[in-house]
C-alpha cells in the first residue's frame, strides 16, 4: 500500500504535465494561426478618386417644399448624411445624396431595445 503522500505527488505531477501540454498545444495553435493569417490575409488596395465631393455640391435638395424653415432642416439633414457616409468611406468618394426618404421600422419595442443595450455595451 502506498502512503498518501506519494499519491498526492503523482497527481500533482501528472496534473503539471497535463497542463503544460495543453498550454504548448495552445502556443503552437496561436503561432499557426498567425502564419496562416500571414500568407493569406490580403490587403485591401485603396483607390484614389479624381474628384473629391464637397459639402456645398454634394447638397441638392431633394423635394422643394413651401415651408422655408422645413426645406432648410431637410438641407442640413442631407448635408449631415452626405458628411457621415464620405467620412466612412474614408473622405474619397464621389457620391452626391439626392434623395432621402424615411424607411418604415417594423421591429418590435423589444428587438429596439436589445439593439440599444447591445450598442450601449460597446461602448
Amino acid at each position: 500500500m502506498t502512503n498518501f503522500g506519494d499519491t498526492i505527488g503523482y497527481g500533482l505531477i501528472v496534473t503539471l504535465f497535463g497542463m503544460g501540454i495543453v498550454f504548448i498545444v495552445l502556443i503552437l495553435l496561436q503561432y499557426i494561426l498567425k502564419a496562416m493569417e500571414v500568407v493569406f490575409h490580403k490587403e485591401k488596395k485603396t483607390e484614389l478618386s479624381v474628384t473629391q465631393v464637397s459639402a456645398a455640391k454634394a447638397v441638392e435638395p431633394a423635394v422643394v417644399q413651401a415651408n422655408a424653415a422645413e426645406a432648410e432642416d431637410d438641407e442640413q439633414l442631407m448635408a449631415v448624411i452626405t458628411a457621415a457616409v464620405i467620412s466612412c468611406l474614408g473622405g474619397k468618394s464621389n457620391i452626391v445624396v439626392r434623395n432621402i426618404r424615411r424607411v418604415n421600422d417594423y421591429t418590435p419595442a423589444w428587438g429596439k431595445v436589445s439593439r440599444t443595450e447591445q450598442m450601449a455595451n460597446r461602448f
